[in-house]
């Protein structure tokens, strides 16, 4: 499936595995279905793609940067609950010059239950002035939980600029202090931090489509609360 155009698109309005960004867009994607599969992206296009993932124990998505000056912009939900394993691999290709890929990860863990998380970033060889970035956020709801992450860089260039970072972070009494000092009780003060750093990841999606957005937020905090 080609996409022509500039625009905000549901994975489900194409309901294929494949799926190609042509040449000088602009466009934005989010991932209402889950599905398997692959992105490819053409030169001079630059994409904004989106998704909240949950019980799932088998997802692979695929981005391929294979012409010059594209961009990709990855922010990723992980919702870890209901005693179901979330497995999902994520795989980023360079291989063309002048490409920027920034994956962004914010994974929300509920006791007990657990992510394996396979994250891997290609900057294949002879190409130049790549920059590729991974970042994932973990953050920990109560005092046991499991996660696997195994964040891959294969760098087979020279002129690259390439990161990846993992921050893990447990919301505390200490650090709720603040708002139930203001007689918020624990429950609705998580859920005002929570939704804090949950809003950060997809706030782009608002100028796109507020009414969408504003769904999208509804769902996750009922789901999180």
């Amino acid at each position: 499936m080609n996409i022509n155009k500039n625009w905000f698109y549901k994975l489900s309005e194409f309901k294929s595995e494949n799926i190609i960004i042509e040449d000088n867009l602009v466009v934005s994607l989010f991932d209402d279905l889950n599905n398997n599969i692959e992105i490819n992206i053409w030169e001079n296009s630059k994409v904004e793609f989106y998704s909240v993932l949950e019980n799932r124990e088998d997802f692979r998505i695929n981005f391929i940067q294979n012409k010059n000056n594209s961009t990709l912009k990855v922010n990723y939900l992980l919702l870890s609950k209901d005693d179901v394993k979330l497995k999902s691999k994520i795989y980023s290709e360079l291989s063309a010059d002048f490409t920027k890929s920034n994956i962004h990860i914010i994974s929300i863990i509920w006791s007990d239950w657990f992510i394996d998380l396979d994250w891997i970033i290609q900057i294949n060889e002879w190409i130049k002035k790549v920059d590729a970035n991974l970042v994932e956020d973990n953050l920990f709801l109560w005092n046991s939980w499991k996660i696997k992450w195994i964040p891959t860089l294969l760098v087979r260039s020279d002129d690259v600029k390439a990161s990846h970072a993992c921050r893990m972070e447990r919301i505390s009494d200490e650090k709720l202090f603040y708002l139930r000092s203001r007689w918020i009780d624990r429950g609705n003060a998580l859920s005002v931090m929570i939704e804090a750093k949950i809003k950060s990841l997809f706030s782009c999606l608002s100028m796109l489509d507020n009414d969408f957005y504003e769904e999208l937020m509804e769902s996750i905090i009922e789901k999180i609360k």
